[in-house]
C-alpha cells in the first residue's frame, strides 16, 4: 500500500529534521568533550605545578636544616669585597 505523497514528503521531512538535530547534538557534544579536555589537561597542569612547589619546599627545609644558620652566621655579619651594603655576603 503506497502512502499519499503528503505523507512521504511529511515523513521525509522528519526524517531530515531528526538527522540534523542528531548532527547538531554530535557538535555539542564534541565541544563539550574539547573542553573537558582542556579542563582536564589545566587541572592536571595545576596539580603537576603544586606538586613540583611542595617538593621544592620539601628540598629548601632539607638543606635549611642540612646547614643551620649557625655555620652560615648572621646576614649582617660580614659583606666580602665592594662597597658596604653589597649584595655579596660572606660568612665569618
Amino acid at each position: 500500500m503506497e502512502l499519499p505523497a503528503f505523507k512521504r514528503e511529511g515523513s521525509n521531512k522528519h526524517i531530515k529534521g531528526c538527522e540534523r538535530a542528531s548532527q547538531q547534538l554530535k557538535f555539542k557534544i564534541r565541544a563539550l568533550n574539547n573542553r573537558e579536555r582542556e579542563r582536564v589537561a589545566e587541572l592536571a597542569s595545576l596539580h603537576d605545578m603544586k606538586s613540583t612547589s611542595r617538593a621544592l619546599d620539601e628540598k629548601e627545609r632539607e638543606i635549611d636544616s642540612a646547614f643551620p644558620s649557625s655555620i652560615w652566621g648572621e646576614p649582617s655579619s660580614a659583606y666580602a669585597g665592594g662597597p658596604q651594603g653589597s649584595d655579596v655576603w660572606c660568612p665569618l
